[in-house]
């Protein structure tokens, strides 16, 4: 997976997970790594039907496994304005990082990112980062980081 500066979107205006779905569907197929947006969309949409991705500190990790989805891909997205969505901790939502796996990667590489972003986001020094970084070259730095197993110092 090649993480790079095209791959983060700051200040997003959305009204809901809904409308945010379809910009990451919408950018994801202009970006060429899905071939559909609706599809895409539609995937995001049944994965948080069935539980939702909100985690903590208004961090959220929506997934979308689907045969339109051409290599595995992270988006980072942050949003201008918090939205609704479903948390541990009752918080809205603010940075999103969407994962999109084709089907066939959906037990492996598709566990090995989520797995990797959410160890990465019980950490307070990355949470941080994240949170604060206006810089798209240090937020790649940072995520990648974490992407491919090194811990930050």
């Amino acid at each position: 997976m090649n993480f790079k500066e095209t791959n983060i979107l700051l200040d997003v205006t959305v009204a809901s997970k809904e409308e945010l779905f379809e910009v990451i569907a919408s950018y994801a197929y202009e970006s060429g790594y899905v071939t559909n947006v609706d599809e895409t969309r539609r995937a995001f949409n049944e994965r948080e039907e069935e539980y939702s991705t909100g985690l903590q500190e208004g961090f959220a990790i929506p997934h979308a496994k689907a045969d339109t989805v051409l290599t595995p891909t992270v988006l980072f997205i942050r949003l201008k304005h918090e939205i609704e969505w479903e948390t541990f901790d009752d918080s809205a939502v603010k940075n999103v990082f969407a994962l999109m796996v084709p089907k066939e990667d959906e037990g492996t590489v598709h566990l090995e990112m989520l797995s990797r972003l959410a160890t990465a986001l019980l950490e307070a020094e990355f949470i941080q980062q994240v949170q604060q970084s206006e810089d798209k070259t240090q937020l790649v730095e940072l995520i990648k980081k974490e992407m491919i197993g090194e811990r930050i110092r």
